[in-house]
C-alpha cells in the first residue's frame, strides 16, 4: 500500500486532520511546561523589614577590583567613581518586597574627537524584589501602606 494516504475519520482531508494522534492521559502531557523552579518560602513582610539592612551601591566608570582589605574610602581610590546609592528596604505596591533607592547624578561625557566635555543630569532607581515574596505573609498592612506613602512623597520630592 506504499503510496496511500490514509484519510481522516471525520470532516474534510486537512493537515490537522492528519496530525498523529496521542493519548491525552499520558504523563507527559501532565503538569507544567517551562514553569519556574520554585525557591524557598519568602518570610513574611514584618519579619523582612525587621531583619533586612540598608544595601548600599557603588556606580563607576572602571570594573572592580579586589583590595588588599584597606579602607580607603571608594571616592578616593577610584578615579571613575560617579557616586553611591543607598538601598531600604521597602514593601512594594504589587505586594512583594525589596530593596529600592534612588539618587540624582551627574555624569559627564567624553568626545572622542576632542577634549570637551559634556555633563549630562541621570536620575538612577534601583529595585531588588526578593524572589518569592508576593506570595509571603503579610505583616502589619496599615503600617506598610503608610511607609510606602511616606516613601512614594520622598522619591517624588527628589525627582523634583
Amino acid at each position: 500500500m506504499a503510496g496511500t494516504k490514509r484519510s481522516a475519520e471525520d470532516g474534510p482531508s486537512t493537515r490537522a486532520s492528519k496530525v498523529a494522534k496521542t493519548d491525552k492521559e499520558s504523563p507527559s502531557s501532565k503538569g507544567k511546561k517551562g514553569g519556574a523552579k520554585k525557591g524557598p518560602k519568602a518570610i513574611p513582610t514584618a519579619a523582612f523589614k525587621s531583619k533586612a539592612l540598608p544595601l548600599h551601591v557603588n556606580l563607576t566608570h572602571t570594573p572592580p577590583s579586589l583590595s588588599d582589605g584597606d579602607t580607603i574610602p571608594v571616592s578616593q581610590s577610584d578615579p571613575g567613581h560617579l557616586g553611591s546609592v543607598t538601598l531600604v528596604a521597602k514593601s512594594f505596591k504589587t505586594g512583594s518586597y525589596g530593596w529600592t533607592g534612588s539618587k540624582r547624578l551627574n555624569i559627564e561625557l567624553l568626545n572622542p574627537e576632542g577634549g570637551d566635555k559634556e555633563k549630562v543630569s541621570v536620575m538612577l532607581t534601583i529595585n531588588a524584589t526578593v524572589m518569592g515574596s508576593k506570595n509571603a505573609d503579610d505583616g502589619d498592612k496599615e503600617a506598610d501602606e503608610a511607609e510606602e506613602k511616606e516613601e512614594d512623597a520622598e522619591e517624588d520630592a527628589a525627582e523634583e
